[in-house]
């Protein structure tokens, strides 16, 4: 792996990972790629994902851009990864059978995962605000949660990625900076 920093914080919706993107961003010098799905939906002429027609062609697309925007960026910090990306594919198309599609969206989602130097998980502690675009049932970002968590097992990345324990943004902020100050094996 290169030296780069490529930071992804990741997690089910309305945990606050975009409030923390955007405090680490400054402190660490850091690029910051943006939660694409939105940009991209709203891109696309939608207010919300579920608007989409085509749901699987705007998710190639979302992992496109993700993969996209991670590689001609260095360093960055990203609000959320090929990880979210994969854990939405599969919640949305957790009835059928695996595909060739399936199967390609897996491979490519894992194979730019490997490129992470650093992984936050943030796990759910208070119910997710609505703010329209998300979905911010309880169920629905606890199914997600538990898919953010078997990928990163799965996909061998635990040795990687820090699990935050504080609720209020400002001691997130410290532990994660602590995290990354941490020497580490390579």
């Amino acid at each position: 792996m290169d030296s780069n920093k490529r930071i992804i914080v990741t997690g089910a919706s309305g945990v606050g990972k975009t409030t923390l993107v955007g405090m680490l961003a400054p402190l660490l010098s850091l690029s910051v790629i943006p939660e694409l799905g939105r940009k991209l939906c709203h891109e696309l002429g939608y207010q919300k994902i579920g608007d989409i027609p085509d749901q699987e062609d705007f998710k190639r697309k979302v992992l496109e851009a993700q993969i996209g925007a991670e590689n001609v960026t260095g360093s960055f910090i990203s609000d959320r990864s090929t990880i979210d990306c994969w854990v939405l594919w599969q919640r949305w198309n957790i009835s059928q059978a695996m595909t060739f599609d399936t199967e390609a969206y897996y491979d490519k989602s894992r194979r730019q995962a490997e490129k992470y130097s650093h992984i936050i998980y943030v796990p759910p502690m208070f119910p997710p605000l609505e703010d329209g675009f998300r979905w911010t049932e309880l169920d629905y970002q606890k199914q997600i949660d538990r898919l953010v968590r078997m990928t990163i097992f799965e996909w061998q990345l635990s040795h990687i990625t820090y699990v935050v324990q504080s609720s209020d943004n400002e001691s997130r902020l410290e532990e994660i900076k602590h995290w990354l100050n941490e020497p580490r094996s390579t």
